[in-house]
């Protein structure tokens, strides 16, 4: 069977092409989840200044900002797709080897906002927030890189 040169040409393009979207795709997964990421931070930020009693215990305040934690960790755990690190990524590549133990920590993080959101009393609100910074912990000594 012979093949002609235009034939693959229009393979080489079409791998070319494909090659690109993949590295794409790949580049918006990460900036995806790096800001869903950093508005975990943010928000964070918000439960630790309570907290730090720089800020009043404020139930509603505290359910919104676990809500954001939540519904970004979930965002974000959908983002570590196969050949999104590398770069400014963080993420070790245990992310993929033990994508299991990875994925167990998303929810585990997830679960302990989910679980924070209820919180409705300023002495369950240490322990809880506690719990999530735990689990954030976690994670991040096991699948991520320290900064540059």
């Amino acid at each position: 069977m012979r093949i002609s040169r235009q034939a693959v040409a229009s393979l080489v393009v079409a791998l070319s092409v494909g090659g690109a979207a993949a590295i794409v795709i790949a580049a918006d997964a990460y900036q995806d989840r790096h800001m869903a990421m950093e508005t975990v931070g943010d928000a964070m930020k918000s439960l630790g200044a309570i907290a730090k009693k720089e800020a009043p215990f404020d139930a509603a305040v505290v359910k919104a900002n676990a809500t954001t934690i939540a519904d970004n960790l979930k965002t974000a755990s959908a983002l570590f797709t196969a050949g999104s690190g590398g770069g400014e990524s963080r993420a070790k590549p245990e992310v993929w080897t033990d994508a299991a133990g990875f994925e167990k920590g998303m929810k585990d993080a997830q679960a302990a906002a989910v679980a924070l959101q209820s919180v409705s009393d300023e002495a369950a609100y240490g322990p809880a927030l506690g719990a999530l910074g735990s689990t954030c912990k976690s994670c991040h000594d096991k699948y991520r890189l320290p900064k540059k």
